[in-house]
């Protein structure tokens, strides 16, 4: 058997770290393996993000008059939905994608499309089915199998800190500033709020910022020493708002708490 390349799918993600999206996994439909079987077709991963479609050169190939392959995508990561801009999202649908596709880059909220409101047990997220056609087979038997990447995108907030004073503290309206080491976050001065019951400080960034998985941002509490210009550190290595942690922030918001 001469087993070569016929068509591959890669998901990309701006939220993951050189775009490898790590929130699927894809298998051959078992209701539409026996196609597969008989075509003698293989499916393999390539990586975290991409799988292919391996065909036997020496076989008698598909039938582009009537083959349809079918896929079932599954989501591992129960929180993609909360790094994923896409409006609409229904985590309990059922959702599918009709492959190939014009571009070898789609956008994925756009091509995967809602087909029942409500999946049956054991079924993935997204059922895609690809469809044998002339250009396909050409474009493997040539040397250069079509591709399709996924491409999702993240949603951008402002971060919001809340600072717990120490008890018994009277803190004055600007006392405390929030700092980003390198200048690429701006915040203004705490200011009081109440919050979960008690008193607080509260600042939100200027900037919006794109969910990440992980950030270049070294954040810190510092204090200004009056009258000379030099400022101290109280609080550094602050960490950056998880999603999903603190669910009734503002929309718009993500939210971090941190006690002096």
């Amino acid at each position: 058997m001469n087993y070569r390349p016929l068509y591959s799918l890669r998901v990309g993600h701006e939220y993951f770290d050189r775009g490898i999206c790590r929130s699927f996994r894809c298998r051959i439909s078992p209701a539409e393996a026996a196609l597969w079987h008989r075509r003698g077709l293989l499916f393999r991963q390539l990586g975290e993000n991409e799988w292919t479609i391996l065909y036997d050169n020496d076989g008698a190939g598909v039938d582009t008059s009537s083959d349809v392959l079918v896929l079932d995508m599954e989501m591992t990561d129960p929180a993609f939905v909360l790094y994923t801009l896409w409006d609409g999202f229904h985590p309990d649908a059922a959702y599918g994608l009709e492959l190939p596709s014009k571009k070898e880059t789609a956008d994925a909220v756009k091509v995967i499309r809602e087909t029942a409101p409500k999946r049956g047990i054991g079924s993935g997220f997204c059922r895609i089915r690809i469809r044998m056609t002339d250009k396909l087979v050409k474009a493997a038997r040539d040397g250069k199998p079509m591709t399709c990447t996924l491409q999702f995108h993240a949603p951008a907030y402002r971060w919001e800190y809340l600072l717990v004073p120490r008890d018994g503290e009277n803190v004055p309206p600007g006392k405390y500033l929030m700092e980003e080491t390198g200048g690429k976050l701006h915040f203004p001065p705490f200011e009081p709020a109440r919050m979960y019951g008690r008193e607080m400080l509260r600042t939100v960034s200027e900037e919006s910022v794109p969910m990440h998985e992980s950030y270049g941002y070294r954040l810190k509490v510092v204090v200004p020493t009056d009258g000379t210009g030099r400022k101290q550190t109280v609080l550094r290595h602050i960490d950056p708002p998880e999603p999903g942690r603190f669910m009734d922030a503002e929309p718009g918001l993500l939210r971090q708490v941190c006690s002096l």
